[in-house]
């Protein structure tokens, strides 16, 4: 039986917690942007930093969507196709 050598997976160092780790699904969100297809931070800062960004604009989402329930309300009241119980 022949042995081939086959080569190490590749590895980057992550921008955010400095980490050497092996570019794959695992380690790197997908990102067809980049050449390689991950994208350039772990996956474990990369959520880290969408946790902290979804608490930080948790309330302007809110008042999105308020404003959301209310336009769409008040068109369906206009139009008669909306009767509040």
């Amino acid at each position: 039986m022949r042995c081939i050598d086959v080569p190490d997976a590749p590895r980057r160092q992550c921008p955010g917690c400095f980490r050497t780790l092996a570019v794959n699904g695992n380690n790197f969100h997908a990102d067809a942007l980049c050449a390689d297809g991950f994208t350039r931070k772990c996956a474990d800062c990369r959520n880290a930093a969408e946790r902290l960004r979804y608490r930080l604009e948790a309330p302007e989402r809110a008042r999105r969507v308020r404003e959301r329930r209310a336009e769409r309300r008040a068109y369906f009241e206009s139009t008669g196709r909306y009767e509040a119980a």
